[in-house]
């Protein structure tokens, strides 16, 4: 079993358990939004839907079938000892290793004392132990086979959450998992369940607003796919960016002139200059001044344009070479003229 720990930074929930200053797992519950919260979830919730469980609104109860599968390969026998849940363990999830086997026991066992502690009886702890097993058959089997991994799986959960869905979150949590709680309509809601946030930790961000309204994970989808369909249409964003004219000394020219070797070594950026000059330092000699920095530009061997009073309207012949088709969305049109 690993403990949950505080997390420094969000990106924190990013790093190996090797890389991790405490080994442990986060869980953390969200009710407020910001625009760096906001880029967490949206990467969080790739991770998820890739290597872990993205849960949006409920876990649906076990049906009939489910139930009835349960039955025929376990039995109806339920005892209260870290022995019993260890060997159902071994049967009903026959791939997990012995380490996690061990972890999923411990935190299963430690979760249904609690519940007793609380004064549920035997017979609703024995219909609890059952929906938690049939839960980690059906919902989190892929998950439960990844503990103890380096990299640790992710559970995000969207919604108003049960307690029996925050205790097996919790059996998961302590298992290995890290998991994330949306709660788009404050904290109110979870404290009735959890009063005094035992089971997990609320997210403390200072300048946290509410949710935009209309914000949910199917809004997060379809921005990915968005994403998705660009760099599929138009290959990956450019590795560099333009530092215009952080870089310049504020000569006019002169610094047009500068070597673009010479304007900066930082590899994230390209240095341009854009610079506006309301008339001439001397009438006399400005014609002769452009001229000298074009011919320095050219045999610079810098490819320039020279735009005089306007940029001039396409010929004819222009617009005739300019293949055009019909496009049926702006993606399409865009593709096109790329």
């Amino acid at each position: 079993m690993l403990e949950r720990k505080k997390i420094k930074d969000l990106n924190d929930y990013f790093l190996k358990l090797e890389e991790r200053k405490e080994k442990g797992v986060y869980f953390y519950r969200i009710c407020g939004y910001s625009e760096k919260v906001g880029e967490f979830i949206k990467k969080y919730y790739d991770t998820a839907r890739r290597t872990g469980v993205v849960i949006e609104g409920k876990i649906p109860n076990p049906d009939e079938k489910n139930l009835s599968f349960y039955n025929e390969i376990m039995g109806e026998d339920f005892q209260m000892n870290m022995e019993f849940v260890y060997g159902s363990l071994k049967k009903w999830l026959p791939r997990t290793n012995e380490f996690q086997r061990q972890g999923m026991a411990a935190s299963v066992y430690n979760a249904l004392v609690s519940m007793r502690k609380a004064g549920k009886t035997e017979n609703m702890l024995r219909n609890a132990y059952i929906k938690f097993m049939c839960w980690l058959y059906y919902k989190f089997e892929r998950i439960v086979n990844q503990l103890g991994d380096n990299y640790i799986p992710k559970i995000l959960y969207e919604g108003q959450i049960s307690s029996h869905e925050l205790i097996l979150l919790s059996i998961l949590s302590n298992a290995g998992c890290d998991v994330v709680l949306l709660q788009y309509a404050g904290d109110q809601g979870y404290l009735k369940t959890d009063p005094g946030s035992v089971l997990s930790d609320c997210l403390p961000m200072d300048g946290l607003k509410p949710f935009p309204q209309g914000y949910c994970l199917e809004q997060i989808k379809e921005e990915l796919r968005d994403e998705f369909n660009n760099k599929r249409l138009y290959g990956p964003r450019p590795s560099l960016t333009n530092c215009t004219n952080a870089w310049i000394r504020g000569n006019g020219l002169d610094d047009i002139r500068e070597s673009i070797l010479l304007r900066g070594n930082d590899s994230r950026f390209f240095y341009n200059c854009f610079c506006r000059i309301n008339g001439a330092e001397d009438k006399l000699t400005y014609a002769n001044e452009l001229f000298r920095l074009q011919q320095e530009l050219r045999n610079s061997k810098r490819n320039i344009v020279i735009v005089s009073k306007e940029i001039s309207r396409p010929t004819p012949q222009e617009i005739s070479e300019i293949k055009r088709s019909n496009y049926t969305s702006g993606d399409q049109m865009l593709l096109g003229l790329a």
